[in-house]
């Protein structure tokens, strides 16, 4: 007998410690859960699904029926704000893209809420500021090279001085 996807992911979620974590490939990956949310993982996408809340690593995914469920994607968390929301969201390096297919969503950074997303509508957020990687100074051993430059150059012209002026070092 084959088991459908969905009853076994929704089995797994309720007895293992770790999460599925989902990759697809070429096809999207339809799965519902016990309590009722349906996510679907779209092409070339990948993230963990729990029982009370999905992360999104990359790629998009599309949920309903998913009130009281949480959806991280990067550091943005998304959560609807009406029973029967329909959403959509992706995730692409630093930018996230919310859209509302039905319902109104609501984006915070975890913390703070950035904005609602009202049905029929789409937001996108860009990760800056102090989260940028820090600028790299130079290389050990570009500084080296420096400093004996350096003190080539000024033992050459204390050498030279002392030839003008006809004095022995």
């Amino acid at each position: 007998m084959r088991w459908p996807v969905a009853l076994l992911l929704s089995v797994v979620c309720c007895l293992a410690d770790a999460p599925p974590v989902w990759q697809t490939a070429s096809g999207a990956h339809d799965v519902v859960l016990a309590n009722g949310v349906a996510v679907r993982m779209e092409a070339r996408s990948a993230g963990a699904i729990y029982n009370d809340h999905a992360v999104l690593e990359e790629g998009a995914a599309r949920l309903s029926h998913f009130v009281g469920y949480k959806v991280q994607a990067g550091v943005w968390m998304i959560e609807p704000e009406t029973p029967n929301t329909q959403a959509v969201i992706r995730l692409d390096k630093n930018v996230v893209e919310v859209a509302s297919l039905g319902g109104a969503v609501r984006v915070s950074d975890g913390g703070a809420l950035l904005t609602r997303v009202t049905a029929g509508s789409r937001m996108a957020f860009q990760k800056t500021g102090a989260s940028a990687a820090p600028k790299k100074g130079p290389s050990d051993t570009k500084v080296f090279v420096w400093v004996i430059v350096a003190i080539s150059a000024a033992a050459l012209a204390i050498g030279l001085t002392a030839a003008a002026q006809g004095k022995s070092i």
